[in-house]
């Protein structure tokens, strides 16, 4: 038997959207949680995702300036498997975060995106877990400012997938208009050009369809199966940040064991990772 959420989880997801604040226009739910909640993984009753972001929060982060060497590729990891991001990025593994240690100026505004093996060796050395495995070519605070100010990326990431397909040069500038670093937009454009070759008589077919079926399972449905399978490990890899490994929502509902349980704040207040 599933456990139903706290009674204090679900007043969370009801939103007020102003001009000044960004959200998730959520009635996303499976039976009654954000995530898809399984005997082994129930649904949390002591945390809940963010669901509304200031345009002050997001605003700091894309203004903070990253002063470690900043993660480029100049190889398509999806056509080439000895593709490396440059400088490398440091070795993954499943107890490793990706932290923002910040120069110790009041104002936090410079910083750097450090690979801890655990978070524990992060908050020893005075860093903030941002998300959950190695860094990689989307963990700057640039990027996660993209994250925040774009909830539902399924949508915005259908845009310039079609634009891909015209282009690729015209989908890495969709991207890049979003705001991502170059290292991130590029990542997020070979993600696209592979899920479009890959996945377009699937999609084609799932074109009007929901992103979950119904519940208890809430399972996605095939065309963001296919880019999961597909096209979603290497993504993973070299992007580092994804939504759920940084604790935020999108518009798709997810499995409860799939979302890290990562609350994102500015500056000395930083990330708190449950």
């Amino acid at each position: 038997m599933v456990s139903p959420p706290s009674p204090l989880i679900l007043p969370l997801l009801v939103l007020l959207c102003t001009s000044q604040v960004v959200c998730l226009d959520i009635d996303l739910t499976c039976e009654g949680c954000f995530c898809a909640a399984t005997e082994e993984y129930p649904c949390p009753t002591d945390w809940a995702p963010q669901t509304t972001f200031s345009e002050e929060m997001i605003a700091d982060f894309r203004s903070k300036k990253l002063i470690s060497p900043p993660l480029s590729l100049s190889c398509n990891p999806y056509k080439d498997s000895a593709c490396t991001t440059t400088p490398p990025q440091t070795e993954d593994s499943e107890n490793a975060v990706c932290a923002f240690k910040y120069s110790g100026d009041p104002s936090c505004s410079t910083y750097e995106a450090i690979t801890y093996p655990t978070q524990a060796a992060a908050d020893a050395d005075g860093a903030f877990v941002t998300h959950l495995h190695a860094c990689g070519l989307c963990s700057s605070a640039q990027d996660l400012s993209v994250y925040l100010a774009n909830p539902d990326m399924t949508a915005a990431g259908k845009k310039c997938a079609e634009k891909s397909i015209v282009s690729n040069s015209w989908g890495l500038k969709c991207y890049l208009d979003l705001g991502y670093t170059p290292g991130c937009a590029q990542i997020w454009q070979y993600d696209s050009a592979k899920t479009t070759s890959a996945c377009t008589a699937v999609c084609f077919k799932n074109l009007n369809s929901p992103n979950n079926g119904p519940a208890p399972e809430c399972k996605i449905n095939d065309c963001l199966q296919c880019d999961e399978d597909k096209a979603g490990p290497l993504f993973k890899a070299f992007a580092g940040r994804t939504r759920r490994r940084s604790g935020l929502m999108s518009a798709i509902i997810r499995g409860c064991d799939d979302i890290a349980q990562i609350t994102q704040s500015v500056c000395n207040l930083g990330a708190t990772i449950i």
